[in-house]
């Protein structure tokens, strides 16, 4: 009976102390970074009755008997569950998302605590602090090396006075990573056509007019050589002058009626004789008409001139009645019907033309061979000894002319010649009006056609050049050529203006001149089609601002001055990335460096980079190792960074560097590295297709700054921003860890202590080792679950009066035991 008292007694004292759990824990609910406590029973020693025996033969096993002796508390545990963040805004408010502990200082050096609760700020002294001053542990950054000392033993955290103000530093080196874009475009200048006079050999469908208008002639395209018919010229071959046919051949015969008798006369091979009524030429038709009129009139007379039939009367009137037979023949002839008398003594029939067709690209190709046709033509069938040539003598005034040469009267078939033409089907065309100046030729005369022209070609002398209208750039022998320019604002040549003479030059040796001047490669100024084009070096850089001929000398040159004036086909585009950065010397002043980067050398994929100080008054700067401010850049075939390379020498800079001199009184900024690179690797600036920008530009330097507020991120980094635009990293809050994290022992404050069961603590970083990340502007909330206290509670009472009613009901059954006396 007295057992059963004691162990309700037992279970009133231990269930009362898990009440004082449940109440420690409620009574915190609201305390930050606390951590939940839980407590447990286990019962007491059992008192035995019997023993428990094995089977034995046919009696089986009996189990042992025991009377237990009541409950006491197996354990009072630490819940470390993660609380809920609440957010407050203050910096220096930290939560822990993980298992991570903060560590804080007491008074003693070796007095470590570690917390949840992160509600922490900084006194007066700059020491970032718990609610009860303990000074919160981590590693400070050496603002001489600025190296975060996160390797060493932790320390005080604290923002004193060196962290208030961050001192000016000297640049040491910058870095540059970006693009250069492959594609860059030159200057295209191209010049007025040039023109000069045309070779015997110069295709016909290339050649000009003396005005400078393009021949309307096309491959197989006919031209007609055409002139009045002579005595000699042969009837099968005449026409009228419409161009159409006559048609006499081996067929044809003319009736003529002469006062009513018909005649006839028949086109034969040759002429014969006057009587025979057979004519083959011009003249002997002319003889056989005028046998016919004889035989009325006996000293009537029929000529020919101008082309025309011409019937004289003499001493007797007659009439011819008409001409039939060949209707084409008959209608030119048609004006010589009619009575004949002292009135009308003479009558002229139509215009009979010799013509000749021939066919552009077949029968002749140039001028040669077109005066050579010219010579067959007229000289067989209109004057014999007629000749025709193309001068190609620069030193004979009709050079670039066709000569027409006509025979002395001596010469026997020597005709005065009229209607003379050359032309295509139709008259009056450009070719017609420049072959042809005048249409009639007298004997023993000399007529000319207008120059031809052609463009002029590399190998045309200067002085020989003329306008697109035929008109004459003015160069003599005295001639000197002048040449002015610029190139992306810089003068090309040493002096300035670089100088040719025109005597004995070529249009060859000008574009070599220029080429040299304005330091092109062979072949980028050519002449094509007459027209002189300079193409420039790709790349804005090597942008033609202009270029200037000008001719001096003894005679005017007004329009050679005027006329060589180029046009801008294209601007030069690409080819240059610039660039800008600002560096600062030992007493904090900023200076400018500007970076240009232009196209060299395409075709080996070299660049230039060109650095200048922005204050050019002040400042200057020179690149270590080298005589000048530019290097070269070179890059592989795959566009990734290969090297850089001294511009006089080509020698290897294998850590490009320069120096800017300031002149305030501070010292130089020697040795500033420029990394641009690493060999074979795109961490630089690369080359490729694509727009020229700049992703990365660094430097190390920067003023004086003062610290306008810290920030803490996720690793526990403490980062300061200063006034001067820097961010540095000032400090780091430790974080511990624990192999048994529930063996640690509370001191008070949200602290917990080491134990021998917690095990010693594992002190890193944040983020790394299991310790979890922080959060900034957020403290942890209390991880007491009220909902799960009070059913706890509940359980515990009902304990607790249980274990009461136990000890009423085993007093009152006492109470019948004393009764039992009574």
């Amino acid at each position: 009976m007295l057992r059963s008292l004691y162990s309700a007694v037992s279970g009133l004292s231990q269930h009362q102390k898990a009440m004082d759990v449940l109440g420690n824990n409620v009574s915190n609910v609201n305390t930050v970074g606390y951590k939940a406590s839980r407590l447990t029973f286990k019962d007491l020693m059992s008192q035995t009755v019997s023993i428990g025996k094995a089977p034995s033969g046919n009696i089986g096993g009996i189990n042992p008997l025991q009377i237990g002796l009541g409950t006491n508390v197996a354990s009072v545990d630490n819940i470390f569950l993660q609380g809920t963040f609440q957010t407050t805004g203050v910096t220096t408010d930290l939560a822990i998302d993980g298992k991570g502990f903060f560590i804080v200082r007491g008074e003693q050096q070796t007095e470590r605590y570690y917390t949840r609760a992160g509600n922490f700020s900084f006194d007066r002294q700059g020491y970032l602090v718990n609610p009860e001053g303990f000074r919160v542990q981590g590693w400070m950054t050496d603002l001489t090396t600025g190296q975060l000392l996160n390797n060493a033993d932790i320390t005080d955290i604290q923002m004193g006075a060196a962290q208030m103000t961050l001192a000016a530093k000297q640049t040491s080196e910058v870095t540059l990573a970006g693009n250069l874009d492959t594609k860059a475009d030159p200057t295209i200048l191209q010049y007025q056509p040039l023109l000069t006079t045309s070779n015997s050999n110069t295709p016909i469908t290339s050649i000009f007019n003396a005005n400078g208008l393009k021949l309307d002639l096309l491959d197989g395209e006919p031209v007609r050589i055409k002139a009045h018919a002579t005595g000699i010229t042969n009837m099968a071959g005449v026409y009228n002058s419409s161009d159409v046919s006559l048609g006499l051949d081996s067929a044809t015969t003319v009736n003529v009626v002469l006062n009513g008798t018909t005649y006839s006369l028949n086109y034969g091979a040759a002429d014969g004789t006057d009587t025979d009524n057979t004519f083959n030429t011009l003249q002997g038709f002319a003889e056989e008409l005028q046998r016919i009129i004889r035989t009325v009139d006996n000293s009537a007379t029929v000529t020919i001139s101008g082309g025309k039939l011409s019937i004289n009367r003499s001493s007797t009137d007659f009439t011819v009645n008409s001409f039939s037979g060949n209707p084409n023949f008959a209608a030119v002839l048609q004006n010589l019907v009619g009575t004949y008398s002292t009135i009308t003594p003479s009558r002229n029939s139509g215009e009979i033309f010799y013509e000749k067709v021939i066919t552009t690209g077949s029968d002749f190709k140039n001028l040669g061979e077109l005066a050579n046709q010219i010579s067959t033509a007229i000289s067989g069938n209109v004057s014999s000894g007629f000749s025709a040539s193309y001068v190609d003598n620069t030193l004979d005034p009709n050079v670039g002319r066709l000569v027409y040469t006509n025979s002395p009267a001596t010469t026997t078939g020597s005709n005065v010649i009229t209607g003379f033409s050359i032309d295509k089907a139709y008259s009056g065309t450009i070719f017609e009006s420049n072959a042809v100046t005048s249409n009639t030729i007298a004997q023993g005369a000399t007529s000319t056609s207008n120059k031809f022209l052609r463009y002029a070609e590399s190998t045309d002398l200067l002085t020989n050049l003329m306008t697109n209208s035929g008109q004459s750039l003015g160069l003599d022998n005295t001639s000197t050529i002048q040449m002015d320019a610029r190139i992306g604002g810089n003068i090309p040549h040493g002096d300035g203006v670089s100088t040719l003479s025109a005597s004995g030059s070529t249009i060859a040796d000008l574009t070599k001149k220029l080429e040299d001047y304005l330091g092109l490669e062979a072949g980028s100024i050519k002449i094509e089609n007459g027209k002189i084009s300079v193409t420039g070096e790709k790349g804005i850089k090597n942008q033609i601002d202009y270029i200037t001929l000008s001719a001096i000398g003894s005679g005017t040159y007004a329009t050679f001055n005027e006329y060589m004036k180029y046009q801008t086909v294209q601007n030069a585009s690409g080819g240059q990335l610039i660039t800008s950065q600002t560096i600062y010397d030992s007493q904090g002043n900023p200076h400018t460096v500007n970076y240009e980067f232009y196209l060299y050398n395409e075709a080996n994929n070299e660049w230039k980079l060109k650095l200048s100080p922005a204050d050019t008054v002040n400042d200057s700067i020179s690149i270590d190792g080298t005589t000048g401010d530019e290097v070269v850049v070179r890059f592989n075939p795959n566009g990734s960074f290969q090297g850089v390379y001294d511009a006089n020498n080509g020698n290897i800079i294998p850590n490009l560097s320069y120096t800017l001199s300031p002149s305030n009184g501070a010292d130089k900024i020697s040795g500033v590295k420029v990394f641009i690179g690493k060999p074979g690797e795109f961490n630089g600036m690369v080359l490729s297709a694509g727009p020229s920008t700049i992703t990365k530009s660094d430097q190390n330097g920067f003023q004086r700054g003062d610290l306008d507020k810290i920030s803490i991120n996720d690793v526990g980094e403490i980062v300061g921003s200063y006034s001067n635009g820097e961010i540095k990293i000032l400090g780091q809050i430790a974080v511990a860890i624990f192999t048994n994290q529930e063996g640690l022992a509370r001191v008070g404050s949200s602290l917990f202590s080491e134990t021998p069961n917690s095990g010693l603590a594992a002190i890193g970083v944040a983020g790394a080792g299991g310790r979890g990340v922080i959060q900034s502007g957020a403290v942890e909330n209390s991880n007491v679950d009220i909902a799960q206290e009070f059913v706890t509670m509940i359980t515990v009472q009902r304990g607790y009066q249980t274990n009461s009613r136990v000890i009423t009901t085993s007093d009152e059954m006492l109470q019948e035991l004393l009764n039992l006396k009574r």
